[in-house]
């Protein structure tokens, strides 16, 4: 049977590539990459040859006839645009497909924007939570980040240039942070490390260009009362506007990629507190 590896590979710097992976990269004959671009500059430094296919098709679904088609007979690396595969990216989909169908799959271990931004993070920790990207609505990236403030394990982040200041004063304004550690585009020219307070960050990262790795840590233990208030409020809002029983809870639910039951106890909770 043939093989998939699953190659890490530079988040920004191209000597940081390893040995073992550019051995891989130069003895496969196919590669997959989530885009072909950025790719070929990598398969170009290094003298590599091989044939290379995006991960996605014409229409962004993904390339999932072609990856069966060149596994079935072909040793295929699987690469990403930087970085370890399978972080914040579709490499899981390849990777059942290929073990569905016993072929071996093999980590070629790389450089992580995660791991490397957290090494210099400062956070003391036995552990992180890493959300990758959060969602658009406001509401949905509430029920996102408090269901990791439970724990007081820092939490770990990607963000885009167009949303890093609108993510700032978010988690300002929503989840009352103080003080961020953010760095900007790691191990390339322009690399920025900070640490510090959050307004600090939001008039040095006004306007700028790059990829995010943004790291913070709950300062507010009272931070999931005030969040079950706004859900109160949002349920009594929709409630009193004439939105009832089951057709609320599924909106709510939807809105908010909550379970609708935690809508229905907390409904219960306000109904029961009203009787009384």
């Amino acid at each position: 049977m043939s093989n998939l590896y699953i190659v890490g590979t530079p988040i920004g710097n191209l000597e940081d590539i390893t040995i073992r992976a550019l051995e891989t990269l130069k003895k496969v004959e196919f590669i997959f990459s989530e885009d072909t671009r950025v790719s070929k500059k990598l398969l170009s430094r290094f003298d590599i040859t091989a044939k290379i296919y995006s991960i996605y098709t014409r229409n962004k679904k993904l390339n999932l006839k072609k990856f069966k088609e060149i596994i079935s007979n072909n040793d295929l690396v699987f690469i990403t645009d930087a970085g370890s595969p399978g972080v914040s990216d579709p490499a899981g989909e390849f990777v059942k497909i290929a073990r569905s169908e016993n072929h071996d799959i093999i980590p070629i271990p790389g450089v992580s924007a995660v791991t490397s931004a957290f090494s210099v993070s400062g956070f003391e920790s036995i552990g992180f939570s890493f959300l990758g990207f959060l969602p658009k609505s406001n509401i949905q990236k509430i029920n996102y980040i408090s269901k990791y403030f439970e724990t007081s394990n820092p939490i770990v982040i990607f963000e885009s240039p167009k949303r890093i200041i609108s993510t700032l004063n978010f988690l300002k304004d929503e989840f009352k942070i103080k003080n961020i550690f953010v760095a900007k585009e790691m191990t390339k020219i322009y690399e920025t490390i900070f640490s510090g307070s959050i307004d600090s960050a939001l008039k040095l990262f006004d306007n700028e260009k790059g990829e995010f790795v943004v790291i913070f840590q709950n300062e507010n233990k009272e931070i999931s009362k005030s969040l079950i208030q706004k859900y109160d409020k949002i349920l009594i809002d929709g409630y009193e506007k004439g939105i009832k029983g089951k057709k609320l809870l599924d909106l709510l639910s939807e809105l908010t990629d909550t379970k609708k039951s935690f809508f229905y106890e907390r409904w219960l909770e306000i109904k029961n507190k009203n009787e009384q």
